[in-house]
């Protein structure tokens, strides 16, 4: 019995270090404690000593956390800056015995740190490997979220008061071409992300397939049916008819040169602009002499949810929505008639301005009238809500305040768990100088998934980082399309443009046979509210724009990526 088990042991030990070799070349040796330091929140204990290893010495990181509360201990060395990433990983391997958490940790020259988390209760001890690129860690806090000059690494142990073991091997930089490895609560990434070529595993291809007419048949059903009047689309064939959605709507009407159709819906929030309303619920730019801008959404017709063209009860006034309608009239203006909307044009673009708050760097648009109009604003800025804004008031000429509101975002927004739009909404708002943000949902499974739909295998994205949801977002998959597109990366706007025709489905409206897309693929992550024998507008309009080329942010569509932009403005 002995001999078996000293075979096995010395089986098990010859993988590791196999293993372990496979893992990374030999341009570095971190195993001793001599290259690391200690630090400790003054009331908790780490001691970093050498043991036996796989292949000379490993670590032992021995931990006391001591004291009430969120304690901490950690181990740190010198980075060389230009060691990250020459397309070489982070890679060692640990086993542990503890229910803290084990935090692998960069430091920038900038004081941002980037973090990837292992719960130590999940692995116990068994050897775990790990292989990490600059994509594998997210920010967490200070300086700015692009990890590009790191001056330090640390592993830390956190959690409440325990003592635990952490063993740590092999531990340098790897070989180049390594799998990255999954972290528990990070990035997950597709280790053929590099794949070139074309192909489905590549996502690109080399031609678009066309437009179905069927879609923009669809909305000009929905429009007529939508309402007795025939101006605003419902969102989902019901009885809301939401203002970022109709915006959306006009913005594809005027790309397909359906002009009076755009007319209907931009003169209906046109005519909604009576300075006298005393009707809190109507869906109105003004109460009682006030601008506060229109309600998300409203209702169509007389329903138990209450009276035609007003809003439901805790509905809010959101910037976003008033920036994608003055995006709509800008469109309108430059297409056809500067003077038609002016007023309007003038009503929602000083709105936005008004609602500007200076803060440290830049400034942003606040978020308007909430709940009813219980509430005026919130504490904080929203990145998305700016990034519309952000659009609208360069179209509009107020570059003074646009300018900020830019500035204000580069400082907020980072790190790999954003939902989906503010990667692709900040490359087609913001320009090609941020292509970069669409590796991350392009390069992460928590983003990016494949589902097989009428037995065809399809890619799309999620509306954010999700494990548990195999889902699509149907607008997200066109967002990343028409952000393609606006850098120049055609096969890869191609490839999302194509994905999109797997989702077009025949619908019937009225008297009509027409084709539509749903706002997700199924029911997973949240979405149990969408029905799925029908079309959802946003979706529908992201899907004319991925198959036009069009960027909603600039008014413009992409010419081919070897000729400059062609503008459909004026």
């Amino acid at each position: 019995m002995e001999k078996n088990h000293r075979r096995v042991s010395a089986l098990l030990a010859g993988a590791l270090l196999g293993f372990a070799v496979s893992l990374r070349a030999k341009t570095s040796d971190w195993d001793s404690p001599t290259l690391w330091s200690v630090d400790t929140d003054d009331q908790s204990s780490l001691s970093v000593r050498p043991v036996e290893g796989i292949d000379g010495l490993r670590l032992e990181l021995k931990y006391t956390l001591l004291g009430a509360g969120h304690r901490w201990v950690q181990m740190k060395r010198e980075w060389d800056p230009a060691a990250l990433f020459d397309g070489r990983p982070l890679t060692f391997l640990f086993r542990a015995n503890g229910t803290a958490t084990m935090e692998i940790k960069l430091v920038d020259q900038d004081g941002s740190n980037f973090i990837c988390r292992y719960p130590l209760k999940q692995y116990g001890a068994k050897w775990e490997p790990v292989v990490l690129y600059r994509d594998s860690f997210e920010y967490g806090w200070g300086g700015n979220a692009t990890l590009d000059r790191p001056k330090q690494l640390a592993i830390a142990i956190s959690g409440t008061a325990e003592n635990g073991v952490v063993y740590i091997d092999e531990i340098g930089l790897g070989r180049k071409g390594q799998p990255a490895t999954q972290t528990p609560d990070g990035p997950r990434l597709d280790p053929r992300r590099f794949k070139t070529g074309f192909g489905f595993a590549a996502r690109r291809d080399k031609e678009a397939r066309p437009e179905d007419p069927g879609v923009l048949a669809w909305m000009k059903a929905v429009q007529d049916a939508g309402s007795l009047e025939g101006q605003l689309l419902p969102s989902m064939e019901d009885n809301r008819a939401q203002t970022y959605n109709n915006a959306l709507g006009a913005v594809v009407f005027i790309l397909k040169d359906e002009r009076e159709r755009a007319e209907r819906i931009l003169d209906f929030y046109a005519a909604a602009t009576r300075v006298d309303n005393a009707d809190p619920s109507l869906q109105n730019f003004f109460y009682k002499g006030e601008p506060r801008g229109f309600y998300q959404d409203c209702l169509l017709t007389d329903s138990t949810e209450g009276a035609a063209f007003h809003a439901p009860k805790e509905s809010d006034r959101w910037i976003g929505d008033m920036a994608w309608l003055l995006i709509a009239y800008e469109y309108y203006g430059r297409r056809y008639d500067l003077a038609r909307y002016e007023r309007i044009t003038g009503l929602l673009t000083e709105l936005l301005a008004s609602y500007y708050q200076p803060t440290a760097v830049g400034g942003y648009i606040r978020h308007g009238w909430r709940r009813g109009d219980t509430q005026l604003h919130e504490r904080v800025g929203h990145p998305e809500g700016n990034i519309d804004a952000y659009a609208a008031l360069r179209l509009a000429g107020r570059d003074d305040v646009a300018n900020n509101v830019k500035r204000w975002l580069d400082s907020t927004v980072g790190g790999s768990r954003l939902p989906l739009d503010l990667y692709t909404w900040r490359v087609l708002a913001l320009g090609k100088t941020y292509e970069t943000a669409l590796a991350v949902p392009e390069n992460d499974l928590r983003f990016r998934k494949t589902l097989v739909i009428d037995g065809r295998k399809t890619m799309g994205f999620f509306h954010g980082p999700a494990t548990d949801a195999n889902n699509f977002w149907t607008d997200g998959i066109g967002h990343m399309a028409c952000a393609y597109y606006a850098v120049g990366d055609d096969s890869r706007g191609n490839f999302y443009a194509n994905q999109m025709d797997a989702l077009v489905m025949d619908r019937t409206v009225g008297d009509k046979a027409v084709r539509c897309l749903p706002y997700t693929a199924n029911a997973e992550g949240g979405y149990e509210w969408v029905k799925f024998d029908r079309g959802f507008l946003s979706s529908a309009a992201w899907y004319i724009f991925a198959k036009n080329r069009f960027n909603p942010f600039t008014l413009r569509v992409a010419a081919p990526a070897a000729d400059a932009y062609a503008d459909r403005g004026r």
